[in-house]
């Protein structure tokens, strides 16, 4: 596959994943626009180098921004110690995932990079995916070491996490507190001129 063919299949890619994960019934128009954003300078800031890696960053963002609206939602809740227990026993095995899926995209950029050996790897990529893998494997111990997850134990990790994603993971916290003016379609025009959104044929 050509460099350039590699680069519109992994726009396309990322392109949907961005619409599945921002088309949730239960988000406000603000809301999915910034969902829309998030994923797509989130996934592209892994910079996906074939469609592999493109997958994967889109799974890890959809995981990521999964686990972030589990810890929202646990930390304005009352639950009881058996609904405490089962939240907790999900976010682990989604904590795992992540971690398994950032780990295969590492393997994947290293297999990328042996097979044109004339590309050099990205410090910056290299810091930031360890960051990610650091963040995420201290969130799981410090579940693992609970019975329980409770409110405030879920808003301190999502604290956490929102960081192991910046600055993408934090476009979606700014976005959702101000107000988004204009229409879907206009909304839509401006990101495609910013090279955030294209319309898959």
């Amino acid at each position: 596959m050509s460099e350039t063919l590699a680069q519109t299949a992994n726009q396309d890619i990322v392109n949907l994943a961005a619409a599945s994960l921002s088309a949730g019934p239960d988000l406000t128009e603000a809301e999915r626009t910034a969902r829309f954003q998030t994923v797509v300078q989130g996934a592209m800031a892994f910079q996906p180098a074939d469609p592999t890696q493109a997958m994967l960053a889109s799974l890890i963002l959809g995981h990521h921004l999964a686990i972030m609206d589990g810890f929202r939602d646990i930390a304005r809740l009352t639950l009881t110690p058996a609904e405490a227990a089962r939240a907790r026993m999900v976010t682990v095995a989604q904590t795992k995932l992540v971690l398994q899926i950032a780990r295969e995209l590492r393997i994947a950029r290293k297999e990328a990079l042996a097979r044109t050996p004339t590309e050099r790897g990205d410090a910056s990529y290299d810091a930031s995916l360890a960051k990610l893998l650091s963040t995420y494997a201290d969130t799981l111990a410090t579940m693992e070491n609970t019975d329980t997850l409770t409110p405030a134990a879920a808003a301190t990790a999502r604290q956490a996490l929102s960081q192991a994603m910046s600055p993408a993971a934090s476009v979606e916290e700014n976005s959702i507190s101000g107000p988004v003016t204009g229409s879907r379609a206009q909304r839509r025009a401006m990101m495609k001129r910013r090279g955030e959104f294209k319309r898959t044929a």
